[in-house]
């Protein structure tokens, strides 16, 4: 039988003296150099306490570090500490470790808010134990105003003088207030121009509408309004009040794409008619808008809005606002901004000298962007 001992001879020659040394061959194999010690088994990794980074583990057992954005239509946004934003489904987190507060929303359209832990199947709020598949979004921060709200402004402008005086400036602004049961939605649009002293172009188009959640998807728009300045199309204004339903076929963090429509009343107030004509008109009115909007890459956002009023012949008939656009991130704060906007009205007002405005507008407007 083979001894599991081995004897090695140390001789000092210094000393002309020599010692043998016994080892084990057995506690050398469960030394703690050896790679069997080393290795360690991924699926008892777990992030450590830190009160600087929200943790999540992936089921790959991968640990990332890094804030938790939001979680919409079961997408994770994860600002990860060195890999930037990613975009994680929701079912591959094994493991999540909030090190802030966070607004969770739950599918019965309630709200909580505290310090989210996912760990071992089980979900907790502030150690309050869940259902995590009744988890349908998470906002990162508390329930206050200030979480809610997000807006961006773009502005161009074109100043010239010398033989030509001329000032042309457009804007583009939003602003946004979302919740998990609502929804608030300010948008303007102008363009303004004048050369030698005379306006050529001057146009403002303000929409506002408010959106009430009744599921996940399914949303009642309690009310919606449009004002519309545009004298060179023959209105003073025009403004349009209405109520509707919506649905959001696509709703992520990534990628968002809604339709709604409803019945609505328009009132219209002409810059200038022929004698005899009436000043005003007002009417009853169907309209139908789809909104849709994605993140082709990190930098680089694409939007697109379609908006058809259905009309009296008298009010313009069938009129339509369409834009398209893509936004191009410079800085976190600073995008380039690149638009265009395509307005169509069926039946234009005649002016009093007898002109007829034309019924298609187009516009393509370069800005630079401002979120804030």
């Amino acid at each position: 039988m083979k001894s599991p001992f081995n004897t090695i001879t140390l001789c000092i020659s210094a000393a002309g003296l020599c010692l043998p040394l016994i080892f084990s061959t057995s506690a050398l194999a469960t030394s703690p150099l050896t790679p069997q010690m080393v290795q360690l088994n991924p699926g008892d990794l777990y992030p450590p306490a830190d009160a600087d980074f929200d943790w999540i583990q992936l089921t790959s057992n991968e640990l990332l570090k890094g804030e938790v954005k939001n979680l919409y239509d079961d997408k994770l946004e994860f600002d990860s500490d060195e890999l930037d934003t990613l975009y994680i489904d929701w079912e591959d987190i094994k493991v999540l470790q909030s090190h802030s507060l966070v607004s969770v929303g739950f599918t019965d359209l309630t709200t909580r808010t505290g310090k989210l832990l996912i760990k071992e199947g089980k979900t907790f709020i502030d150690g309050v134990e869940f259902d995590r598949t009744q988890i349908m979004t998470i906002i990162a921060g508390e329930q206050t105003e200030a979480n809610y709200w997000s807006s961006k402004i773009s502005l161009g402008a074109n100043l010239r003088s010398g033989n030509t005086d001329q000032v042309d400036y457009s804007a583009i602004a939003n602003t946004h207030r979302r919740t998990t049961e609502s929804r608030y939605n300010l948008d303007y649009i102008g363009n303004y121009s004048k050369t030698d002293g005379d306006n050529t172009i001057n146009n403002h188009r303000i929409n506002t509408n408010f959106d009430w959640y009744l599921s996940k998807q399914f949303y009642l728009r309690p009310v919606f309004a449009e004002i519309y300045i545009d004298p060179f199309l023959n209105y003073e204004y025009k403004a349009t009040l209405g109520f509707g339903i919506g649905y959001d076929i696509i709703d992520s963090s990534k990628t968002n794409w809604s339709v709604s429509g409803g019945p609505a009343y328009t009132y219209t107030k002409f810059d200038d008619v022929l004698e005899g004509q009436s000043e005003s008109e007002t009417s009853a009115a169907l309209v139908v808008e789809t909104v849709f909007g994605t993140e082709i890459t990190d930098d680089i956002d694409f939007n697109t809005l379609y908006r058809v009023n259905y009309g009296s012949a008298a009010s313009g008939g069938y009129t339509h606002h369409a834009l398209a656009g893509f936004s191009i991130e410079l800085t976190n704060m600073f995008d380039l901004d690149l638009s265009f906007v395509w307005d169509h009205i069926n039946k234009p007002q005649q002016n009093a000298d007898m002109s007829l405005p034309k019924q298609n507008d187009y516009q393509f407007i370069i800005g630079f962007g401002i979120d804030i």
